[in-house]
């Protein structure tokens, strides 16, 4: 799958509008648009600013694999 879709879809798993998610990430509206139709390649800088806002997703936009995170038990003494 190529990297705009997979922005695309992770943005839809935030339920997150564009102009929110554009907000959130400080891609340019612009950009995010042209990034999820696929007109152009998004450049490290917006895989970057999503990942620092939803780190579960940055092995998937990357590698297309999803990582659950699960918190380790904590240990009590």
């Amino acid at each position: 799958m190529d990297t705009g879709k997979k922005i695309k879809l992770v943005r839809e798993a935030t339920g997150l509008k564009r102009e929110e998610f554009s907000v959130r990430t400080g891609v340019p509206i612009g950009t995010l648009i042209g990034v999820e139709q696929g007109r152009h390649e998004p450049k490290a800088g917006v895989l970057k600013s999503i990942a620092e806002q939803w780190p579960e997703y940055a092995a998937y936009l990357l590698t297309d694999k999803i990582e659950v995170v699960q918190k380790k038990p904590e240990t009590t003494g």
